[in-house]
Parts: C-alpha cells; sequence; structure tokens
C-alpha cells in the first residue's frame, strides 16, 4: 500500500474511532468497549451509503438532461406496449393496475432526475435551490458536517430534495419553479387525479377511503400512460425553454 493510501486509511480509522466514541460517549472507549463492533458497522453501511450517493451525482454529471427525457421515453413507451398486449381476463385487473401505478413511477422518478439534473449541472440553479426551495433553505449544516459530504452543499442538497414525495405535483412545480428562477407553464389537473388514484391503488389495492372499488382497465391504462407522457413532455418543454434561453 502506498504511503497516500496508508495516510488516507489512518485518517478514515481515526474519523470513525472520533464518532464512535462520541456515540458511547466514553472519550477512552476502544475496539474492546461493548457496542463498539455494532457503531463501527453501522459506520461501514453510512459509508458505503454516502459512496453510493457520491456515484449517482457523478453519473448525473456525465449525463445530459436530454438523456434522462430519453430515458422516461424509451421507459413509456415499452409500458404502453406491454399494456396494449392481450392479457388473460383472469390477469387484467391486476395487470392494469400494475400498469397505471406504474406510469406514475416513472413520471416520479423523471421529476426527481430533473430536479436533480438541474442543481448538479448549474451553479445557477444550485443557488435558486438552497436560496428559494422551502425544504433547502432553512437547513442548518455545520461546516464539520460538509466536510464529511464526498460532493459539499451539492450533495446535501440532492439528499435532502431525494425525501421529496415527487407525486406531490404542486409541491414538484413551486419547487422547479423555485430552482429555475421564474414562472413555469404546467397544467397539472389531470396528473393530480392520476396520482391520487394511484394512492388508493398502492396504498388500498384500488379502493377509495370509502370503501368503493376502482375499476382501471385497458382503456384507463392506456389514456393514464397518454396523460403522463404529455405532462411529462411539458415540463421537459419548459426546462428546455429556460436553461436554453
Amino acid at each position: 500500500m502506498s504511503t497516500i493510501k496508508e495516510y488516507m486509511f489512518d485518517l478514515q480509522e481515526e474519523e470513525m474511532g472520533q464518532w464512535i466514541r462520541e456515540h458511547l460517549e466514553d472519550d477512552e472507549a476502544d475496539e474492546e468497549t461493548p457496542g463498539w463492533d455494532e457503531l463501527a458497522q453501522e459506520w461501514s453501511y453510512m459509508q458505503e451509503s454516502l459512496q453510493e450517493e457520491h456515484e449517482s451525482l457523478q453519473w448525473y454529471t456525465s449525463h445530459s438532461y436530454s438523456d434522462l427525457h430519453r430515458s422516461f421515453q424509451f421507459q413509456i413507451h415499452n409500458l404502453r406496449d406491454l399494456t396494449d398486449l392481450q392479457i388473460a381476463v383472469s390477469h387484467e385487473e391486476t395487470f392494469y393496475k400494475m400498469s397505471y401505478a406504474h406510469a406514475v413511477t416513472l413520471m416520479e422518478s423523471f421529476l426527481a432526475d430533473s430536479v436533480r439534473s438541474l442543481i448538479i449541472s448549474d451553479e445557477k440553479y444550485f443557488q435558486n435551490a438552497i436560496t428559494k426551495v422551502e425544504d433547502l433553505k432553512d437547513i442548518k449544516y455545520s461546516l464539520k458536517d460538509i466536510a464529511k459530504q464526498q460532493d459539499g452543499a451539492r450533495g446535501f442538497a440532492v439528499k435532502e430534495l431525494s425525501g421529496v414525495m415527487y407525486h406531490n405535483i404542486p409541491k414538484v412545480r413551486e419547487i422547479l419553479k423555485s430552482i429555475l428562477g421564474q414562472s413555469v407553464t404546467l397544467d397539472i389537473s389531470s396528473v393530480c387525479k392520476i396520482t391520487t388514484l394511484r394512492h388508493d391503488i398502492v396504498h388500498r389495492d384500488g379502493k377509495t377511503t370509502d370503501g368503493n372499488l376502482i375499476k382501471v382497465d385497458k382503456d384507463i391504462a392506456l389514456e393514464t400512460i397518454a396523460a403522463i407522457e404529455v405532462f411529462v413532455e411539458s415540463v421537459a418543454s419548459e426546462i428546455s425553454r429556460v436553461t436554453n434561453a
């Protein structure tokens, strides 16, 4: 092992030891102290998670927004093709509910990816995010916390916004408006109804809060896929309008 690698390894070991002692509230704790091994394992999991987050950010850095858009188009077209297949009558109810729910998932993924891409790709949109987005502007992190994050403040911003429920379309619209720094023209009425029904499908097996069964057939599934595609195209269009202006 090279001298630099040995030095970095020693720093990581020292940082882990300090973190464990803080959690044990024992400045004299060492590998023989009860609870040390469990916290060492937790530290290891934390480092793996941070590395995964870093690799995720690197992916957005190396892929353009148009790549994200094309990925959505590819997946939604595949879903439409699958939904249009002939299905056994006994499987129709389950299959079309699954198609409906997955269409919403694809939309959520695209919206989340769009927000991450904007923050990571452009300093202006990152600054807009941390000063204007409600979920970010009042968050407090110490310099120590930021120093530990491989991707600095951007990494924290992306992490916090990853916790947003991206099927909350009115909130997503406000986040995009804040990040882009100007109004976005989006008709959200159809997708808001779709996400409400998706909640009933996923959490109540297709029943309303009153216990009424919601029917999702092939036509409804295909109409939903089409409506989601139209909405995503309008989002992509608005983002392109602002970023290319």
